[in-house]
């Protein structure tokens, strides 16, 4: 049966993980497809994780299975969780790595626990290859979601910080770094509504792209819908030293001193 598995990981490149997770997946069903949403999350960054998972299963087609595998508790007595929402299927730690799922869906999740379809139940350091590889994998084959374990009614939420409304700002913080250097916050607003940005003591004029302002730092909504702070051509990041969970205002229509 030939069905798309994505990996989400924080595994790298470096180490054979990935190869790993991919050759347990082939082996089961050589069928599948595999593709990397990326591996270069930071390490033990759950939310991170939550973040990129959210903002990208919705491009693959429905009944993709998605690997994600963000864990520092790997070995521990935390569940390992199969999950049916959206309609598409998530395999991950019940270590609130799925918060956005949860809290904006119906879903159905399930305990990996079936020994039939796992490769060891005794895996200290490797569950992503050991459980989440086999069990999607097996999944991507045609059996039940039902059969790999029992139902859990309450998995695990975490605290995601998201922007809120002050008067006619929308106050929120830098939540993710790019490649590029590109800082991204947790704000959502329209262009056309927006008066400007505001971080630390610079007010950042709102532009459509990049390209539109090439002297200095800018904001701009991505196609996230995100404001996201930029220069062109450059990395801002270290431009301003920005870290991440600093604080950012948008001001909306109107005035505000």
């Amino acid at each position: 049966m030939k069905r798309l598995i994505t990996l989400t990981t924080d595994f790298g490149y470096k180490d054979p993980f990935v190869g790993q997770m991919k050759g347990v997946i082939l082996s089961i069903n050589p069928k599948a497809q595999i593709v990397d949403i990326t591996h270069d999350i930071p390490s033990h960054s759950i939310e991170d994780a939550a973040r990129v998972l959210w903002q990208s299963f919705r491009y693959f087609p429905k009944k993709t299975i998605h690997i994600v595998v963000v864990d520092p508790g790997v070995g521990s007595q935390r569940k390992a969780l199969a999950v049916k929402a959206l309609n598409h299927y998530f395999f991950a730690p019940n270590n609130g790595v799925l918060t956005p799922i949860f809290r904006k869906s119906i879903f159905k999740a399930y305990s990996i626990e079936n020994e039939k379809y796992i490769l060891k139940k005794d895996s200290p350091t490797f569950q992503g290859r050991d459980l989440f590889s086999a069990a999607a994998a097996w999944l991507s084959r045609g059996i039940n979601i039902e059969e790999l374990g029992p139902e859990i009614k309450e998995p695990l939420l975490i605290s995601i910080d998201e922007a809120y409304t002050l008067g006619n700002k929308i106050i929120g913080k830098v939540v993710y770094i790019d490649k590029f250097g590109n800082a991204i916050t947790n704000i959502e607003a329209p262009r056309e509504k927006i008066k400007e940005v505001r971080f630390r003591d610079l007010r950042l004029p709102v532009v459509k792209c990049y390209e539109e302002c090439k002297d200095s730092p800018a904001a701009t909504v991505n196609s996230d819908g995100y404001i996201e702070i930029f220069v062109y051509m450059g990395n801002v990041t270290e431009l301003l030293r920005i870290k991440k969970s600093e604080p950012v205002e948008v001001i909306i229509n109107g005035s505000d001193s």
